[in-house]
């Protein structure tokens, strides 16, 4: 993992952008453009799709106003089974997207509506990685816990009390991250006990209303409630310290756990688009990463700069729900 993100990393650390769009494509959205988050409000897919329908209407980088609708239910899966079954085609369509939706194809949990088959990335039209975001363990300010070793304590004592938050499904990304820590201790990450909500939203609420111990979000669906106080971070699972209101937040590294957790944030399209339509998209969006109005967009929701388009995308995708097909398997959440 640490070699497959190790340009992507790079780009964080030195502020690169990777443009790989196509330029001067014809074709431009012909009536009002709609963004799906699949999610409920308030988790990084709603953050990513409302954030970019405020910098590219701003910014006047679309002619045609945008609508961002909530299609929440199986991390992804829901909506992209209805873009399947009913959208091929439509050009004024985007969907917010991330590792979640990796995780979801990998677990054989979106299935093509007309052939029963599992669907994979090259089965829809990825389009761009717009910036990079990172997972992190957290718990309520009046928790017990003050350090990762000490929740990793109770969990191998009892990973049955160790309850833990997520705004997606099993086996997705929001239990794929504590298992992974769990793992990279030397413990059994099969017996986490991982409690799955519709969006990052309501699994903050259901641990601020303690009724899980933990829970697994991005950085970016937190930055308020560490701000404010509300929750302690007991690890980011990024590979160095992170600026901002995570300055002081310790890594699960620098505390002998040798793992990370690293969330590109992307769209994707319907199928069927021509290559103009496509183009149309990739060039929009690197042209909304350079802004000043993204930027501050970014550094206010602690993402970090990426970008990648094109096929240099999709061949990454491809990776990554090969990676995580096999992470799965060793973390026995799959056959």
């Amino acid at each position: 993992m640490r070699r497959r993100f190790g340009f992507s990393t790079l780009a964080v650390l030195l502020g690169v952008v990777i443009l790989t769009g196509a330029a001067g494509a014809a074709w431009q959205p012909d009536k009002p453009i709609e963004f799906i988050a699949p999610s409920g409000p308030g988790g990084g897919w709603d953050r990513t799709a409302r954030g970019a329908q405020k910098v590219l209407t701003d910014e006047r980088l679309v002619p045609q106003p945008i609508i961002v609708n909530n299609v929440a239910g199986g991390s992804g899966a829901v909506a992209i089974s209805q873009v399947m079954a009913k959208r091929k085609g439509d050009a004024n369509l985007l969907l917010a997207m991330s590792p979640a939706l990796t995780f979801t194809l990998a677990l054989g949990r979106a299935k093509d509506p007309a052939t029963g088959k599992n669907l994979t990335f090259r089965d829809i039209t990825p389009i761009a990685a717009v910036a990079t975001d990172y997972g992190a363990i957290v718990v309520r300010k009046d928790s017990p816990y003050k350090g990762l070793k000490d929740l990793l304590e109770a969990y191998k004592a009892n990973p049955a009390a160790v309850s833990v938050a997520g705004g997606s499904a099993v086996g997705s990304q929001d239990h794929v991250k504590f298992a992974k820590v769990v793992k990279a201790a030397g413990l059994d990450a099969t017996k986490v006990k991982y409690v799955p909500f519709q969006g990052g939203g309501e699994a903050m609420a259901s641990l601020l209303g303690g009724h899980t111990v933990a829970a697994a979000p991005d950085i970016s669906e937190i930055a308020g409630q560490v701000e404010a106080g509300q929750i302690r971070v007991l690890a980011v699972l990024s590979d160095q310290r992170l600026g901002g209101v995570f300055k002081d937040s310790p890594t699960a590294k620098e505390q002998g756990v040798n793992t990370n957790y690293i969330l590109w944030r992307g769209f994707y399209a319907a199928p069927g688009l021509t290559k103009e339509q496509a183009d149309y998209w990739r060039e929009t969006l690197g042209k909304m990463v350079k802004t000043a109005s993204w930027k501050k967009l970014a550094a206010d929701s602690s993402w970090f700069e990426l970008f990648m388009a094109g096929e240099e995308f999709s061949k990454f995708l491809d990776e990554d729900l090969a990676f995580a097909s096999t992470l799965l398997k060793e973390l026995g959440l799959v056959k």
